[in-house]
């Protein structure tokens, strides 16, 4: 996410990029689908909106509780900027944000995409001038003035760095189900409670839809072959029933924040998952991702036609803004988990409902949900 986002905004002002990515693409069946108004802008301003929202994505218009003995307790309508493409939070597979966000990048004159796997960094003097690439049998090295490590929580990057990082566990996890059928209310965020836990539904393009379960982390249930994991959540819930719901289609996520001890090095720097690791209570992990990439683009570009002193002090820049932002979002995604996925809250179907009102304290400062305070140390985007 980071690295197609940076090749973006890279090569939207006409820096020459090469992107390298794994030979194969993962598949993300357990990450975030929600993308908020201030990261559209800056979508929109790389021109990958329009080409999102062709691809099918959904604009989320209410924010629902209901419990097993009362129904629907409570009803929010999601925030609204205001009334352009960008107005609204939208829903979209991970993987196609990222399919997207990569396809947009390849068709700009600047920005090449190789498939290739990071094998080590090139260092000359202190100074990463680098990377070692291998494809099938071949190695090469690839110099550069300034490599990006945006390769996810287990970075390799910031590993042969030598950059230590502030790691924590949670007791909860979720297994994420992708399933087939549309969720009711429609285009919604639907928290479903009962006395054993959550299961949380929500609207997804072409009429499907996804649904996490939050799991006691060390009490892991196999659920065995299908229908059994299906018959679960139907059997907690009978209005979920008309969800088509496949093990196979079925991923766990361990719940893990993640913070960087610092953001760079000369000549090099982490970008998104790799420098920070968010708590998906928030949902805001993809955003401080790509409003990260963009701000460290804008610090960056004007320092590329000068000398490498002035890149290591766009680099110190991007860390000394970016790094308070990401300590914010961080602290203000594991209060929320705290509240209402770490705590026995959803027995009180009332009180979860307060905790999940999009005017409540879901993000750093007090903001609600979808404001994503951390975008606001990124530009204002231009066109």
């Amino acid at each position: 996410m980071a690295g197609a986002s940076l090749a973006n905004a890279l090569g939207s002002r006409g820096i020459p990029t090469l992107l390298i990515e794994r030979l194969d693409r993962e598949r993300h069946g357990a990450r975030g689908d929600l993308l908020h108004p201030p990261t559209l802008r800056i979508l929109d301003s790389w021109g990958v909106l329009d080409a999102l929202r062709a691809d099918g994505a959904v604009a989320l218009r209410e924010l629902v509780v209901s419990a097993r003995d009362r129904g629907i307790v409570a009803r929010y309508p999601t925030p609204v900027r205001d009334q352009t493409p960008a107005g609204r939070t939208i829903a979209v597979p991970h993987e196609r944000i990222e399919a997207v966000l990569s396809a947009c990048a390849e068709r700009r004159p600047s920005v090449t995409v190789e498939r290739a796997v990071v094998t080590g960094l090139l260092r000359e003097g202190g100074r990463v001038v680098g990377v070692r690439v291998r494809e099938g049998g071949n190695a090469r090295e690839l110099r550069a003035r300034v490599v990006i490590g945006c390769d996810g929580t287990r970075s390799s990057v910031r590993r042969e760095l030598g950059i230590a990082e502030e790691e924590h566990e949670y007791a909860t996890d979720f297994l994420y189900l992708e399933a087939e059928g549309e969720v009711a209310p429609p285009a919604a965020v639907h928290w479903h409670l009962d006395r054993e836990g959550i299961v949380c539904v929500f609207a997804r393009p072409r009429g499907e839809s996804r649904a996490f379960l939050t799991v006691r982390r060390g009490m892991r249930t196999s659920f065995g072959p299908d229908p059994a994991l299906r018959d679960h959540v139907v059997g907690r819930f009978p209005d979920l029933a008309r969800l088509r719901i496949a093990k196979a289609r079925a991923r766990l996520y361990r719940v893990v924040r993640l913070l960087a001890e610092r953001f760079w090095v000369p000549g090099c720097a982490l970008a998104g998952d790799a420098a920070h690791t968010t708590n998906p209570a928030g949902a805001t992990g993809m955003s401080l991702a790509i409003t990260g990439a963009a701000r460290l683009a804008e610090l960056l570009v004007p320092a590329l036609d000068r000398d490498d002193a002035a890149v290591d002090e766009a680099l110190a820049a991007y860390e000394a803004e970016r790094r308070p932002a990401a300590v914010r979002a961080l602290e203000a995604a594991h209060a929320q988990a705290m509240r209402i996925y770490e705590s026995d809250l959803f027995r009180d179907a009332d009180a979860f409902a307060r905790a999940v009102d999009p005017a409540a304290a879901w993000t750093a400062g007090g903001a609600g949900w979808g404001e994503d305070p951390a975008a606001l140390a990124a530009p204002t985007p231009t066109t």
